[in-house]
């Protein structure tokens, strides 16, 4: 029986996760996956904990193109298009010749872990954050490079409503939480959803965020924190929406 290009793309990516397992080592965890339902894109969550520096988290991603995020803080790797699985093994190996401390891995701060809170908060409730994109970036729909720390931290960002942009658009210029989306999102703690109006949605994977926020455990109160970092007038307004 031939196989459909559906069947094939799943079979790539259970092999790709399997993969993923066999070769990471001993002291790393696969912590949580996704993955694309329209190419072969596996994106993974790896985690490892020391005496020394508490839990460190890698973003490992492997797909069959490039990534089009520059300055993104995650582990590519691109195997081609078909994917060339064979040299996978090889290419995963090779990721963890250093260690876990490489400048790809990170640490979750408390205000990073109060803007996961406030997302998860958001979207309980309908709503998520959105970037304007630039007509040129828009419309090339990821075949043009998406720069996060230039074209991201130059478009405008709103709270919006998930399934309808008409019914709230809200505009926020604080560029001290639009550097927190990019972060996450450069991460896979976000991901995109192209909207209306030029606009990228970012919606929290929550296959993710939500096991991670579990074995945090460090943050006592996520208002306070975000209140502490954005001011009042920022909470408030956030408020504000969550109750149109």
């Amino acid at each position: 029986m031939r196989l459909d290009q559906e069947q094939i793309r799943k079979i790539g990516q259970k092999q790709i996760v399997e993969t993923i397992r066999l070769r990471l080592p001993h002291v790393v965890s696969l912590f949580a996956y996704n993955i694309s339902k329209t190419d072969m894109s596996v994106y993974s969550l790896l985690h490892q904990n020391t005496a020394e520096t508490g839990n460190l988290w890698m973003t490992l991603r492997v797909a069959d193109h490039p990534l089009w995020l520059k300055n993104a803080q995650q582990v590519s790797i691109d195997m081609g298009s078909p994917a060339d699985l064979i040299r996978l093994p090889t290419a995963i190996s090779k990721v963890f010749s250093c260690d876990m401390k490489a400048k790809n891995c990170y640490q979750m701060t408390n205000s990073e872990l109060a803007v996961l809170e406030l997302l998860d908060n958001c979207q309980q409730n309908g709503l998520v954050w959105a970037v304007r994109l630039p007509e040129e970036i828009f419309t090339a729909f990821k075949k043009r490079p998406l720069d996060l720390q230039k074209d991201f931290m130059q478009a405008e960002v709103f709270l919006t409503n998930r399934n309808n942009v008409n019914a709230l658009l809200m505009p926020f210029t604080i560029p001290c939480f639009q550097e927190q989306l990019a972060k996450l999102y450069g991460r896979n703690l976000l991901f995109s959803q192209f909207s209306r109006h030029y606009l990228l949605k970012l919606l929290p994977t929550n296959q993710w965020i939500q096991p991670m926020l579990e074995k945090e455990q460090k943050l006592l109160d996520w208002r306070q924190q975000i209140i502490y970092d954005y001011g009042e007038d920022f909470y408030q307004r956030c408020q504000q929406a969550l109750q149109i």
